[in-house]
């Protein structure tokens, strides 16, 4: 009797429908996560924890955790978080040069690189822009365009990867591995952080859009971190 009543009740329809989204859900069903196990997720997506970790810790599921990650990765702003009086704060205050440095990425499998340029202001320790793709002229200047135009005639501190020298006036470009110790030691703190970005690890990207916007996301939340020291 108890199998029959659990099967003509799960056969019965839902009797509630959300008004704005019109989801069907049945109330009280004891499966909604709480407000606070939410923040604590949210928490968890800026540290070096596979999704899959993450559902393990807190009891959710894996399409519940990649739908909740998909809804912040997308509010990701182009600009990084770097409001205009602060962008001009760096480019007045500028000692150092922006560094600029490329980390190797992949998505799905190891052949599949995708090389993530990252331009960095050593002074206020912030990203001030990132492009995702290759690793040529045509990545590098997709990469110069997310720059904000303020910066673009500060000094820039670069190795002898030759793509930069396709963008960055002669004038303004200073070649040397010793000068990008800032942004070798930035990038050593994201791989420690992103599970994703881990040179050997099963906590890869499987498709590029989220690659994109998930590490563009730590990017974002790193600055916002970032300027509460400024």
């Amino acid at each position: 009797m108890a199998l029959l009543t659990t099967v003509i009740a799960a056969a019965n329809p839902q009797n509630h429908q959300c008004k704005c989204c019109g989801r069907q859900f049945v109330i009280n069903n004891g499966h909604t996560v709480s407000a606070w196990t939410s923040a604590l997720v949210k928490n968890a997506l800026k540290e070096r924890l596979s999704l899959r970790a993450i559902c393990g810790v807190f009891g959710v599921s894996l399409s519940w955790l990649q739908s909740f990650a998909h809804t912040f990765w997308e509010q990701t702003p182009t600009d990084l978080g770097l409001p205009p009086q602060l962008v001009g704060q760096i480019k007045k205050l500028q000692v150092f040069g922006i560094e600029a440095d490329e980390l190797w990425s992949f998505v799905k499998q190891n052949a599949t690189k995708r090389w993530i340029w990252v331009a960095y202001d050593p002074i206020h320790r912030l990203v001030v822009g990132y492009h995702i793709g290759g690793r040529g002229i045509e990545a590098a200047k997709r990469f110069w365009q997310k720059i904000p135009c303020l910066l673009k005639s500060c000094n820039f501190e670069t190795d002898h990867w030759d793509a930069y020298k396709s963008i960055i006036p002669t004038a303004q470009h200073k070649i040397g591995k010793d000068l990008t110790f800032y942004i070798e030691g930035f990038n050593a703190t994201i791989r420690a952080r992103v599970s994703r970005l881990v040179r050997k690890s099963l906590s890869f990207s499987k498709l590029d859009k989220w690659h994109n916007l998930a590490i563009g996301w730590c990017f974002w939340q790193f600055n916002l971190e970032r300027q509460h020291y400024i």
